[in-house]
């Protein structure tokens, strides 16, 4: 029994007929040495046999080595729950243990004989990811999970992470600003994933917003796991958010860091929120801003709080602290007052010299009524202080 790419070989070896031609008999060579049953009705089994032997023996330099993933082309939605997966190829559990991708257009994640039994049906909210695993034949099997390590029934050695993407609220191109507009719950377009078409970090709870370029997070953010000054904050739907009460709002630039990330520019701000409807002082129809709040909502509370990009709460609930500072001048000080403040205000760490240190903040908070936009900036945040109207929002680059 010859074992490549991870098949353990079961069928004859050969399955000549009598009478084959020379060529026929090495084709079915060829086809039967890479494990694979012979088919009159496939005319790809040639191909496939070959890049299997490929990834076997090295021959083309990178296909054996573990961590090779290439695709033709990129996954994408075809559905409210299905994605288009191009062919490619995949290693899984070491050198030399490569696998082929069947290109499906229509896989519907929500059958059962496409995810893991980890979900029963997606719901608001869900971030699921998508496997290829190893189903002892050259063709690797794609599993949907909801899982982040690996699906239910294999391991780490047995299945490799491709692709994802975030179940949540879509809001067309043709639908920016409309008011009487319901977004869509389904897969979410730009925040589908694969290992060649994503963002420099994890890019679960993120959408592409600009093809190539950069990333955002849905969601203003909330704790996941570790402590100060490690902790890692998450984009998850329906959380408590992180906002500048026990942090100050200049802690929040490590805070971001922790997950790969950044802050926001004002001009990616004003990206990104494009589209979302306006705040309204009596209700929170539109965002969570009308001037009696007291208190934000949770990650994704307003339905229709929805960029054309696919980014939650850019308008309300609270501010997106954004990464760009500035003095407005005057007499310059030192003061040690603007620096002794958030999770690290016991120790010492310098002065700032200025006069009235500021920074940019967008989109309203969650009493700003009809202030709050996406075109709302407020241009004299003060980077010190603590007074819970401010959170947080990362972004990245496109790997």
């Amino acid at each position: 029994m010859t074992d490549v790419a991870g098949v353990s070989f079961y069928q004859p070896r050969r399955l000549l007929m009598q009478g084959s031609t020379p060529v026929e008999c090495e084709v079915l060579n060829v086809i039967q040495g890479a494990g694979i049953w012979p088919d009159c009705e496939d005319k790809t089994q040639l191909l496939q046999a070959i890049q299997v032997l490929a990834d076997a023996q090295g021959m083309n330099g990178i296909a054996a080595a573990a961590g090779y993933f290439s695709m033709m082309g990129k996954m994408s939605a075809s559905g409210a729950t299905s994605l288009n997966i191009p062919e490619g190829s995949v290693n899984i559990g070491g050198n030399g243990k490569g696998f082929i991708i069947t290109a499906q257009t229509g896989f519907d994640v929500s059958e059962a004989a496409n995810h893991d039994g980890s979900f029963s049906s997606l719901v608001l909210g869900d971030d699921i990811y998508i496997y290829a695993v190893d189903n002892g034949v050259a063709e690797a099997k794609l599993i949907a999970s909801k899982n982040a390590d690996f699906p239910d029934g294999y391991s780490a050695v047995t299945s490799r992470k491709i692709g994802g993407f975030h179940y949540g609220r879509v809001r067309p191109v043709a639908n920016r600003y409309d008011t009487a507009f319901l977004p869509t719950v389904q897969i979410v377009p730009n925040s589908v994933w694969d290992l060649n078409h994503r963002p420099t970090c994890d890019p679960t709870g993120m959408v592409e917003i600009v093809p190539g370029g950069f990333w955002a997070d849905i969601y203003l953010n909330s704790e996941g796991g570790g402590t100060w000054p490690e902790n890692v904050p998450v984009s998850r739907y329906g959380q408590t958010l992180i906002r500048n009460l026990d942090y100050a709002r200049s802690d929040m630039h490590l805070l971001v860091r922790n997950a790969g990330k950044r802050l926001p520019t004002v001009e990616e701000f004003m990206t990104y929120a494009e589209g979302a409807p306006a705040g309204q002082d009596n209700n929170n129809e539109f965002a969570w801003a009308a001037n009696t709040n007291g208190s934000p909502s949770s990650a994704g509370f307003v339905e229709k709080s929805v960029s054309m990009f696919n980014v939650v709460d850019a308008v309300g609930n609270l501010w997106d602290f954004l990464d760009d500072h500035h003095d407005w001048g005057g007499a310059f000080s030192k003061d040690a007052s603007v620096v002794n403040v958030g999770k690290d205000a016991a120790i010492p760490r310098g002065t700032v010299e200025h006069a009235d240190w500021s920074n940019f903040a967008g989109g309203g908070s969650y009493t700003y009524g009809a202030g709050a936009g996406s075109r709302c900036l407020h241009t004299s945040s003060k980077p010190w202080v603590t007074n819970g109207v401010v959170g947080l929002r990362g972004v990245c680059e496109a790997a």
